[in-house]
């Protein structure tokens, strides 16, 4: 497979070796945007990033049998904590938001990383 496949095509179906790979180029370049572009920059990079991260959750979904649109829970906390950073920057909310996306963005990588391939 190639990074068009595993990043883009909304239809794939990823095995848990390339998915490993993919996942781990997408949290080096969020770790980039988070730790060296500050400001607006970096969480703009940082948003474009939730399409291919996106794109791959519901491939290795789909690889493991399951719905893909189950990717629309952690997307849709993503979502919400960007806009309440924007809106609310510092908010209780926003800290809330942001950890609730995070641990459930985690727990998805997580499953995908150890579920079982199903066809």
């Amino acid at each position: 497979m190639n990074y068009d496949s595993l990043l883009a095509d909304p239809t794939a179906r990823i095995a848990r070796r390339p998915y490993i790979a993919a996942l781990l180029t997408l949290l080096a370049a969020f770790v980039f945007y988070y730790v060296l572009v500050r400001g607006g920059s970096g969480r703009f990079g940082m948003l474009v990033m939730l399409y291919p991260a996106a794109m791959l959750l519901m491939g290795r979904l789909r690889g493991m049998g399951r719905p893909a649109w189950l990717a629309a829970a952690p997307a849709a906390l993503i979502v919400a904590a960007f806009w309440l950073g924007s809106t609310q920057p510092g908010s209780t909310a926003h800290t809330d938001v942001s950890l609730a996306a995070f641990v459930v963005s985690a727990a998805f990588a997580a499953w995908g990383l150890f579920g079982k391939e199903r066809t």
